[in-house]
């Protein structure tokens, strides 16, 4: 039989697949990836065919429908919450969406389709246990969504006589079950918690109880929904036919987990019943259907899978294609498997280094740079580009069919691409604001539909106007009025930072933020405002070193080797997803007191000349105050330390710079012959 699972991405879903594939059935699987990941089906992807789809999309249903004798329909958004902050929405993916299902199923001709329900339909139908023939009397909008849902199949039974059976889940949980989305529900939201050392929330008294039902449990009963005769039109309740309060749910689980801490109560949550219980004697009779993991059990695998996972969202080794056949990377026996790196913005400063750092490591690894070259110079990596282990593309990480058509072939992504440099934030605003905000929801859109870990480059620019000593990573952010230049960089970078978070949260993004806190090193450019270069450049020349303000002003600089050092372990790292951390060194020199080290470490008469800050920027232009950053998180988590000086920074650029100016040199009499 070949079987088509829509929501086969989610929670539910990735376990049904992997149920079909046992019983030796072809599976095609489909899944929008609003609420489902990739990373669910890893270990399956090589077996079935998946199609990335959403069920909204009625013409896209044909392709992946045809030639399939039965439909298991899960595809939802799941969460009476979010259908009361967005009713319309639940409404368009559940009962739209599920009559887009059953009109492309009937013209596939597909034999039968088990669909999804809940019992939340049964709302404030009074008495227990809840049994089919109950009146529904949904009160969110997510139960009506539902409950029109199994409308629509009795319909299209009695109408077309496509065979239709509606299964109403009561509570469900197990491995997979999302804990870090703002909806998850409620066991895997109190493992993590306890977990993590924090009080999980009961809404209301905890009095309330449900029949919660081990995800293998509702595997089974899909597998006899498909093949039980006379059962076309019928819904039936999917559960353990036992209830639990909330409070004593989470007592069990502090107990399993061992944790101290102890829950707290929140106000009642508008939607929800009070108590829930099934009777399942007529799935008992017409499937064969009886719960094998019972709640203990089911607890115990629950815990024991939470317990040995990141508690950040995990990454999918699979590319996934609208109506695409895909395939993860095979592991390679007795080998490390090769990750496979993008790089955007790979041919600027920083991005060559990281780019030969990966090659010298031990580990294998394949590098594909993307850079426009606006600021970026192919000559930083020509020497690195050999077009199998490391490939050059050029373009924009704005682009968003190139960069997704990149993160097909992509492990981890670090994401570098963005303007630099004081002097051109201030002179071009806009460019600065709309290309950092643009080229991270395009990347992070990629990364969402392919499976791919992301460290977001951030500045030390954003925590604006705090000044004090050692910024930590949770401080707020203080910027000046938006009206001024200077802070259109910071602005833009908060905004990517709030968007890889919402990506993580929402979307089950593997990502980590980085704050870098003035690096510099050789092939760093002068052109936009960076201060070494241009100071060394203005040395070997004989000029004078041109200071704006009154040099007092003091930076923490960050030799660029060791600013790679710490993005490659935290790219490794696996307790770095969904946090911020903060690059840099602490230890604080003046501008005037750089200019005077390059002049003597470069052995250079120049002097210094003092330029006042109206004369070098626009009006408007605002100096920063001291910055130095707290690395203790960094640290803990990798071990990293500085292990470059400012001396040793300005002695590599001083060398980098006299090399290329006695390249230049030597080319010139070959250029006039």
């Amino acid at each position: 039989m070949r079987a088509l699972v829509t929501g086969g991405a989610g929670f539910i879903g990735s376990h049904i697949v992997r149920g079909l594939l046992a019983a030796g059935h072809e599976v095609r699987a489909i899944d929008n990836l609003s609420t489902g990941r990739l990373a669910n089906l890893d270990e399956v992807m090589e077996d079935i065919e998946f199609y990335e789809l959403d069920i909204r999309d009625a013409a896209g249903l044909g392709v992946p429908m045809s030639g399939c004798d039965a439909v298991i329909h899960l595809a939802a958004l799941p969460s009476v919450p979010r259908s009361i902050a967005d009713p319309a929405a639940s409404h368009e993916a559940n009962a739209t969406g599920t009559l887009n299902v059953l009109r492309s199923a009937r013209e596939a001709g597909v034999r039968r389709v088990v669909s999804a329900s809940s019992s939340s339909i049964y709302g404030a139908a009074q008495g227990l246990p809840k049994r089919e023939e109950m009146r529904p009397l949904p009160i969110s909008p997510y139960a009506v969504s539902k409950l029109a849902a199994e409308s629509y199949g009795r319909s299209f039974y009695e109408v077309y006589g496509l065979e239709t059976v509606a299964l109403r889940y009561f509570n469900v949980f197990g491995p997979r079950q999302d804990p870090n989305s703002e909806y998850a529900a409620v066991i895997p939201k109190f493992i993590r918690a306890f977990r993590l050392g924090e009080a999980p929330v009961i809404f209301g008294d905890g009095e309330q109880s449900r029949d919660f039902t081990y995800v293998d449990n509702v595997v089974a009963a899909n597998m006899a929904a498909l093949n039980a005769d006379g059962i076309g039109g019928r819904v039936y309740n999917i559960a353990c036919g036992a209830g639990i309060t909330l409070n004593e749910i989470a007592a069990r689980l502090r107990e399993a987990i061992g944790a101290e801490v102890q829950p707290t109560h929140g106000p009642d949550r508008i939607g929800d019943v009070r108590h829930s219980l099934a009777d399942i004697s007529a799935a008992r009779a017409d499937l064969g259907y009886e719960p094998s993991v019972g709640l203990e059990e089911g607890i115990r695998r629950t815990v024991a899978h939470y317990l040995g996972q990141d508690w950040g969202p995990q990454s999918a080794r699979a590319r996934n294609g609208r109506l695409k056949l895909v395939h993860p990377q095979a592991e390679v026996s007795g080998k490390q498997r090769e990750q496979r790196y993008l790089i955007t913005g790979g041919a600027g400063f920083i991005g060559s280094h990281l780019t030969e750092a990966l090659i010298q490591r031990d580990q294998p690894a394949t590098i594909t740079i993307l850079d426009d070259l606006s600021t970026g110079s192919f000559e930083n990596v020509e020497h690195l580009v050999d077009g199998e282990r490391v490939r050059f593309v050029r373009g924009s990480a704005t682009d968003a069919a190139k960069v997704d058509e990149l993160m097909r072939d992509a492990d981890r992504c670090i994401h570098l691409a963005s303007a630099v440099g004081v002097q051109m934030i201030v002179n071009e605003p806009l460019d600065t604001l709309m290309r950092s905000v643009r080229s991270s929801n395009v990347v992070m859109h990629a990364a969402t539909r392919n499976g791919v870990r992301v460290l977001f480059s951030s500045t030390s620019e954003v925590y604006g106007k705090q000044s004090h000593r050692l910024l930590a990573e949770d401080d707020d952010l203080i910027f000046g009025s938006p009206s001024k230049g200077r802070w259109t960089y910071a602005i833009a970078k908060s905004f990517g930072e709030a968007l890889i978070h919402g990506y993580s949260r929402q979307r089950g993004v593997d990502a980590t933020i980085v704050r870098l806190f003035n690096c510099v090193g050789p092939r760093q450019t002068g052109t936009y405002g960076m201060v070494l270069p241009r100071f060394v450049r203005q040395a070997l020349a004989g000029e004078n070193l041109t200071v704006y303000g009154d040099g007092k002003q003091t930076r923490c600089f960050t030799h660029v080797r060791d600013t790679v050092a710490a993005l490659l372990a935290l790219s490794d790292a696996d307790g770095a997803c969904g946090h911020t951390y903060n690059i840099g060194t602490p230890n604080l020199i003046s501008i005037y007191e750089l200019a005077r080290r390059v002049i003597v470490r470069s052995g250079s008469d120049s002097g210094i000349m003092l330029v006042p800050y109206e004369e070098a920027y626009p009006s408007g232009f605002e100096e920063l105050g001291t910055r130095v950053p707290d690395t203790t998180a960094l640290r803990e988590l990798t071990g990293w330390e500085a292990q470059f000086s400012i001396d040793d920074a300005i002695d590599d650029v001083i060398a980098h710079e006299r090399a290329r100016l006695a390249e230049a040199a030597a080319l010139e009499p070959a250029a006039g012959a």
